[in-house]
């Protein structure tokens, strides 16, 4: 059944450009996308998702955290869904691969499987998770770590968590009205499993001409937020020996944050956002804000390398000796994940169902995805294919056609052939 079954790569890609075209369209830029978490944009894509998915006999359901379950029947009434999940926001300026393609592609399966009256064992399930980039509402891959309860950050938690212009995550739910009654809890609903398609993010496959990446794990990441302080000051009357600066030193702890990274190779860190208190020219910075992102293959690296950057720092202010100081909270953070060998065997075996052994490699991913959440109480794997350039959050990211069709027959195939293994016994 699985080597007969085709998706349909045209409708796939034109489903998916004029998708992009209609909710989220960075005018300014051809590809470039806007379409963040519970935004106007976002509550059209959903409801139109819902409408074809509900055309296709799936039964949907909306948790607390606004996921999307659209669910196809299967023969077994008392099995979970397997389930294809990824996300449709995206970065203020992003592109219209990243998590994108992955809820495409399971429509596209949904839509395959329907017009070929294809009846599988267990159900068959579409996941849109909710607010994947944190980009409006702060914390990655949110709604998935509440839904895997593993997260540090819960229901109540998160529905508190506001955005730049103070609105709250659970009034933007409501305002679209994604507000669900289903539990965001995967012991009150639950999957069989997941698989996630996803453009790579960087230049692996590419620069080794490979074509489909299995993926085994993701690497561990922890985000840290610094303030450091000083004292405020008049621009032109303060004497530079006087000065107790928060803004030179925080430009230099950041600095030494890349440097550690370097000297280590221990693993990668960034500093993406920068705050000032006053942002003003007359006047000497009093409070700086930053967020470091730390992450490195394992959880020891991670923690290995966030020492390191902060014993750097209080070199850096003992060196400085001008009364700035710093302080530190952990924000965030996604422990390693495992994937599980059962969904990895499916991915591979599916791989090879449309490519040979030389265009297919294991990997880890370097970029944080819902599956990480999901494989801490169910079976998970994904499926990575080639980004050009390696290029993503931004709007020159790019999948081809080609490469785009294959990530979703893999994934067509990687869900009846775990469909097979559980109607035998044998998962």
């Amino acid at each position: 059944m699985a080597t007969k079954l085709k998706i349909n790569g045209q409708r796939l890609n034109d489903t998916l450009q004029s998708t992009c075209t209609s909710w989220g369209a960075l005018a300014a830029h051809s590809t470039g996308m806007c379409r963040l978490t519970l935004s106007q944009e976002d509550k059209e894509a959903r409801d139109w998702m819902v409408a074809e998915c509900k055309s296709l006999g799936c039964e949907v359901k909306i948790d607390q955290m606004g996921n999307i379950f659209a669910i196809r029947p299967g023969t077994a009434k008392d099995n979970k869904p397997i389930a294809m999940g990824s996300h449709m926001d995206t970065q203020p300026a992003g592109g219209r691969y990243d998590g994108i393609l992955g809820v495409q592609a399971a429509l596209e399966v949904l839509r395959t499987l329907h017009e070929n009256k294809i009846t599988t064992y267990c159900p068959i399930a579409l996941i849109d998770w909710t607010n994947e980039e944190g980009a409006r509402f702060p914390g990655a891959m949110m709604a998935s770590g509440v839904w895997s309860t593993k997260s540090s950050t819960g229901l109540e938690a998160c529905w508190d968590i506001q955005d730049k212009e103070g609105i709250l995550m659970k009034g933007a739910l409501e305002d679209i009205g994604y507000l669900g009654q289903t539990k965001c809890d995967y012991r009150e609903n639950g999957l069989e499993c997941h698989f996630e398609l996803h453009i790579e993010q960087g230049p692996i496959l590419e620069k080794e001409g490979k074509s489909v990446g299995v993926v085994t794990a993701v690497q561990g990441m922890k985000w840290f937020a610094v303030r450091v302080t000083g004292e405020e000051g008049h621009s032109g009357t303060t004497p530079m020996p006087s000065r107790s600066d928060a803004l030179v030193t925080a430009s230099r702890l950041i600095t030494t944050v890349r440097d550690t990274a370097l000297k280590t190779e221990l693993g990668v860190a960034t500093v993406g956002v920068i705050k000032s208190d006053t942002s003003s020219q007359a006047t000497i910075p009093a409070g700086v804000e930053f967020i470091i992102d730390i992450r490195c293959s394992t959880d020891p690296m991670v923690d290995q390398l966030a020492a390191a950057i902060f014993k750097a720092f209080d070199n850096i202010v003992s060196e400085e000796a001008n009364s700035t100081s710093y302080a530190i909270q952990r924000t965030w953070g996604l422990p390693e994940s495992i994937f599980h060998p059962n969904c990895i065997e499916a991915v591979r075996a599916s791989a090879l169902q449309s490519v040979s052994e030389d265009q297919v490699m294991d990997m880890k991913s370097r970029a944080g995805h819902d599956s990480a959440w999901t494989s801490r109480v169910v079976p998970t794997s994904m499926i990575f294919v080639p980004s050009r350039e390696g290029i993503s959050h931004n709007p020159d990211e790019y999948t081809s056609p080609e490469h785009c069709s294959l990530g979703a027959q893999v994934l067509l195939d990687s869900v009846l052939h775990y469909d097979e293994k559980v109607k035998e016994g044998t998962y």
